[in-house]
């Protein structure tokens, strides 16, 4: 299940009931634990792990007069950072001014022991929401959707009080919906053993649906799910196409990336894959939770698939303006009103986006967790500085070693001399 955190490098150290309820009654493969990238780092091993550059461009830029910023370097720092903290694997994608650099470490797949690689195909979790809330702002720029439209509007009848709540509201998590999965029921299924068992939009609406409102939409901010299945569901009602026909004919097809997929009947993604584990104590064998539940229960919130470079490739497009008029990107990029991060108060989130700084820059993303497998895809307005860094390792099992890694790479790479 995907989800993310107000603050949007620090993962969250919580769940709802229903993923430790999951982790107890799963039956999911054991495996060794990742040695370290460096034969220093303080991993669960002591042998070092495979790490591979790889390069896209030979000229070197400045980010400021008389400072070279070696992109290569920091992203292969990142990995290794992250790998050295015992996380199974990393890649990271690191862009400056037309110099990019990818890298990566550890293992994809502990098992097997095949390392990772930045070509793997990962599951990205909230990162989908960008490309949901992008299809919606097309069709307000087309004049055949409002962000002051109601839910009921638009969807009559499918939630109590819809008339009440806005697309704007539904995109910027101030609906005051509830999220679907705190509802035991959403997750009966795969407590049952049937991990591919297929939820529909709607069903998984009105269980939100059945639950009281966490506040008065347009007051608080609140992040859930079902706020992004209504908002696929919308895309359906005003395009009479599927969702991921929309995903296809707007973004994934013009933008070329093709390793961007949207896998709903399937627990597979498509080889090389990176495989996604719950950790346990210093030298137990991680869980492997790749293929624990359906995709369906994540859909326009969290289940595309991708890679670093596809990921980056389509922020890139989105904040240059290839995907959006001036007047809809302004507005996705206009953080709301509440505060989402009562320790920075400079994060905040747009109509789909997350806002933070990093080294002194405002960039522009999101967070994806699902499954076992974290992302954070970040760009600066004007599209010349990017991050995107990815690990395997469901955060809410992270050591404090393993939280400060990630927080330190997350943080400081774009600031790399």
């Amino acid at each position: 299940m995907t989800r993310d955190t107000a603050t949007p490098v620090r993962p969250a150290r919580h769940r709802g009931r229903w993923m430790a309820a999951l982790l107890c009654a799963a039956s999911v493969a054991g495996a060794v634990l990742a040695p370290s990238a460096t034969a220093s780092g303080r991993g669960h091993g002591s042998t070092p792990s495979p790490t591979s550059v790889h390069h896209t461009a030979t000229s070197v830029h400045h980010t400021a007069p008389g400072h070279p910023w070696a992109a290569e370097r920091a992203a292969r720092q990142a990995v290794r950072r992250v790998t050295g903290a015992g996380l199974p694997g990393a890649i990271a994608l690191v862009r400056d001014h037309g110099r990019t650099a990818t890298a990566a470490a550890g293992y994809a797949d502990v098992a097997a022991k095949r390392p990772m690689t930045s070509s793997d195909h990962l599951r990205i979790g909230s990162n989908t929401k960008v490309f949901t809330a992008t299809v919606v702002l097309q069709l307000v720029a087309e004049h055949r959707l409002s962000l002051d439209d109601t839910v009921q509007h638009v969807l009559p009848g499918i939630i109590h009080g819809g008339g009440r709540i806005t697309v704007r509201q539904l995109l910027n998590h101030t609906s005051g919906l509830p999220g679907f999965e705190q509802d035991p029921a959403s997750m009966a299924p795969y407590l049952r053993g049937d991990a591919g068992y297929y939820w529909s939009p709607r069903k998984l609406v009105a269980l939100a649906d059945s639950h009281a409102r966490l506040f008065a939409p347009g007051t608080k901010f609140s992040y859930s799910n079902t706020n992004y299945f209504l908002l696929g569901l919308i895309i359906e009602k005003v395009t009479h196409r599927s969702y991921e026909q929309e995903l296809n004919r707007r973004i994934i097809m013009p933008l070329g990336l093709h390793d961007t997929r949207l896998p709903l009947r399937t627990l597979k993604i498509q080889n090389p894959a990176v495989h996604g584990y719950m950790l346990g104590r210093p030298g137990h064998a991680p869980r492997d939770i790749t293929f624990g539940i359906s995709p369906s229960t994540t859909w326009a919130a969290g289940a595309l698939t991708s890679t670093v470079n596809d990921l980056a490739r389509f922020d890139k497009a989105l904040i240059t303006g290839r995907l959006l008029p001036k007047a809809q990107l302004a507005e996705m990029t206009k953080p709301g009103p509440f505060t989402v991060d009562p320790a920075d108060r400079t994060k905040g989130y747009g109509l789909g986006l997350e806002k933070l700084t990093l080294c002194g820059v405002t960039m522009w993303g999101h967070t994806g967790t699902v499954l076992g497998t974290q992302t954070n895809a970040f760009i600066s307005a004007d599209g010349t500085r990017q991050l995107v860094l990815a690990t395997n390792a469901d955060p809410d099992t992270w050591s404090a070693d393993q939280i400060s890694a990630w927080l330190t790479a997350s943080r400081t790479t774009l600031c790399v001399p």
